[in-house]
């Protein structure tokens, strides 16, 4: 186990609370299902970093019937930074046994360059020799070119690293490209796959 490289939604981060949702949907306002629907629809590309924050929520209050005003995107922005900024204090302290024991560290993330700056700026990103984005690489998980790039970067062989993400898909593909790969479902597993 050379590297360990983790995502960081709903693995470094909590799923977002009920009330933060909520705020934010509220925020644009209408019908909730419709919000959630228009909000994932368009993620990618704005993980992707091929759309803006300008243009992904323009486009999303635009379906909803909302004009998409300099001050509602500011909020909403906001509103989205800190819906994904609930820690996960289990994984965090895996995280710093793994530093302590000199363990080097990397995180990938499928996230648009807000979330990348916001990320970066908190004090649990010091953990991390390596932070890899999507929108700054503008590659994404499940592509196999991120893992390969990720391999690349940090100067290992697919086979040294250890690759921690929530979703099937994106585990399946890094173990397609030679990572270890595990499925996060909770700290007290990962703890578990991690021999710790």
């Amino acid at each position: 186990m050379e590297w360990v490289v983790v995502d960081y939604g709903e693995v470094v981060c909590q799923a977002p609370p009920e009330d933060a949702a909520a705020r934010l949907a509220g925020t644009v306002g209408g019908d909730p299902a419709a919000f959630w629907d228009a909000y994932w629809s368009g993620r990618a590309a704005y993980d992707l970093g091929t759309v803006d924050a300008a243009g992904y929520w323009g486009e999303l209050c635009g379906r909803l019937g909302r004009a998409a005003t300099p001050a509602l995107l500011e909020v909403l922005v906001r509103l989205d930074l800190q819906m994904w900024s609930h820690l996960d204090e289990g994984t965090l302290q895996i995280l710093r046994e793994l530093d302590a024991r000199r363990v080097p560290l990397a995180l990938l993330s499928n996230a648009p360059l807000e979330m990348a700056r916001h990320i970066e700026a908190a004090p649990f990103a010091a953990l991390f020799r390596h932070r890899f984005f999507s929108a700054d690489l503008r590659l994404a998980k499940p592509d196999p070119a991120i893992y390969a790039h990720v391999a690349d970067r940090l100067g290992a062989a697919p086979a040294d690293l250890t690759f921690v993400d929530d979703r099937p898909a994106n585990v399946e593909a890094a173990r397609a490209a030679g990572l270890r790969a595990l499925l996060f479902t909770g700290a007290d597993r990962l703890r578990r796959d991690l021999a710790l």
